[in-house]
């Protein structure tokens, strides 16, 4: 697992939807004006521009898919760390570390699952 750790401070989640939301305006437009437009010139230069709006909102999805991947590792160290407590438990052992960490896990997945609702409207 790399060194993303979600943060509380959405602003930059904020923005994104901001340019989301324009960069699905300016599709749609440049999509009306490529199926209207007769001049062949024009509808290249167009074209060059709806493919430019349609690679940002790759990087959208990118940004999912790398959040989904953090989310998939948490979910196996989650499992791991609960197998564990109840190892520990059955052996007999004091499993007040385990269960802190379990705990940290299952509030880091929560903010995970936080930014990920917060950007996945942008990508539906």
């Amino acid at each position: 697992m790399d060194s993303f750790i979600p943060s509380e401070d959405l602003s930059g989640v904020e923005q994104l939807k901001r340019s989301a939301v324009i960069a699905t305006q300016t599709v749609a437009r440049l999509r009306c004006q490529l199926e209207n437009e007769p001049d062949e010139f024009t509808r290249s230069r167009l074209l060059k521009l709806l493919l430019y709006e349609a690679e940002k909102s790759r990087l959208t999805y990118q940004q999912l898919d790398r959040i989904d991947g953090h989310m998939a590792e948490l979910r196996e160290l989650t499992y791991r760390q609960v197998e564990l407590i109840e190892k520990g438990k059955l052996k007999g052992h004091l499993v007040e570390r385990a269960a802190n960490l379990l705990a940290l896990l299952n509030d880091l997945m929560a903010s995970y699952q936080r930014l990920r609702r917060k950007i996945n409207p942008l990508a539906e």
